[in-house]
This record gives C-alpha cells, structure tokens and sequence, in this order.
C-alpha cells in the first residue's frame, strides 16, 4: 500500500538530474521519468470557519495599577434654585421668670464715686499738662476763634465757663495761655458801661487798655484780653480765640 508513493517520489528525483531531449528524438524512456518537473501550483483557498468554541477560564495575570485622573471637565449649568423655606414652626412654649436681681444702691454710688474720682484725676492731669492753673481754677485754650455767644456754649460743653481773671495773677495766666486775642467772660449787655461776669455780679479786678472801653460805634458790649494783657471793647458778634476756666 506504501509503495506506490515511494516509486513516485524516486522517479521525480530521477527525473530533476535527467539529461535534456533533443528535439526530434524519439523517446525511450516512461513519461513519469523523463519529463520537466512542473510548477508550484496556487493556494488554495481557506477553509470554512469551524464552529465558535466554549468560553475559556479567566486569567489568573495580576491586576494593572490605577491609572492618573482625568481632566477636570467643564462645569454644568445652574441647577433650579430651590424653594423657600418651610413654614414657619410653632412658637415655643414661655420660659419661666427668672429671680428678680438685688439692688444694691450703695454698691453703684461707690462706683460712681470711684469713677468720678478717676475723671477728675484725668481732667487734672490735662490741665497741668495744657493749661495754667492759679489756686484751684485752670485756664485752657480751645484754639477755636469763635463769636462771643458760641465760645460760651462751647466752654459750657466741658462744664466751664468763658475765661474771666479776678486779679493781676489770673490775668497773666489767660495772657500766657491765649498768646493772642481772647474773649473775656464779661459783658455790659445790660447796662453801657457797666461790666459784670457770666453770673451777673460786677467785677472788682479792670485791666483796660489807654481809651478803654469807648463802646465805638455803640456796638462794643463784650470784652477781649489783647497780647499785652490789657482789655478792650468790642463787638460780640466778632471771632476772637477761647479760652475756658474750670475750677476744680
């Protein structure tokens, strides 16, 4: 049964190392051995798809690692604003009253006192360090030039009143302070001619300039202290600086 393709496969070699025929000769040998081998043929074509196998078993490769994050995508667009608030809940119930607090007025007037005290300490500390001080008054300036009604009022702010000297000291004082043209606490609004302080007492103490007071012009019923320490007459209704008295 082998044989036959024995005998074919010698007589192909047989063949390949054949020596060429000249043409015209006639042939001696069987076609099988002295014939020209013949050419590779085609492929053939591919055979159909067998039938899909079964599923395999998972692998058993280790797991990758996690790969980076992605890029952060573009925001989205406004979300519906959500409805207001619920209803509004129950009122609790009332607490019970606390304990009425003692009063101790005692306690709060020493307080009081304490803090009064402190104030006045302060106030002399000011004073001493921006003012003058003859026996138990103090003589300060505003550095404000104001009419003579409005540097009442300011004076009054601070519980003083408009600079008004009882005597030579006291008028040295005020000069100091002012280093300029100042109201005097004094006015003869009343009577022409006739001075009297801020309480409507006549004064004892005068240090009027050569002339003075003259009432020019019929409108002069306030009082300056000018730079040489002398007093003048003038207008109530002109600026001049301030300067307030606090007794202590």
């Amino acid at each position: 049964m082998f044989l036959f393709p024995s005998f074919l496969l010698l007589g192909l070699v047989t063949a390949s190392y054949a020596e060429p025929v000249t043409e015209g000769a006639q042939s001696t040998c069987p076609v099988i051995a002295c014939s020209s081998p013949g050419l590779n043929g085609f492929p053939g074509k591919d055979g159909r798809d067998g039938a899909k196998g079964e599923k395999g078993e998972p692998g058993q490769g280790l797991r990758g690692l996690q790969g980076p994050p992605g890029k952060v995508g573009p925001a989205g667009s406004p979300g519906i604003p959500g409805l207001k608030g619920g209803p509004k809940g129950a009122t609790g119930p009332k607490g019970d009253r606390g304990e009425r607090g003692e009063f101790d007025s005692r306690k709060i007037a020493a307080e009081i006192a304490a803090l009064q005290s402190e104030l006045r300490g302060f106030k002399k500390w000011v004073f001493f360090s921006t003012s003058e001080q003859v026996g138990n008054k103090y003589f300060m300036s505003t550095g404000k030039k104001l009419s003579f009604y409005r540097a009442k009022a300011v004076c009054s702010q601070f519980q003083a009143s408009v600079a008004t000297p009882r005597n030579a000291e006291e008028n040295k004082a005020v000069q100091k302070v002012a280093r300029d043209i100042a109201y005097l606490g004094l006015t003869d609004e009343r009577t022409e001619n006739r001075f009297l302080d801020l309480t409507g007492r006549s004064v004892q103490y005068t240090n009027w300039n050569g002339g003075e007071p003259n009432n020019a012009d019929n409108g002069e019923d306030c009082v300056v202290l000018l730079t040489n320490g002398k007093w003048n007459d003038v207008p109530c209704s002109d600026s001049f600086l301030v300067v307030c008295e606090f007794s202590d």
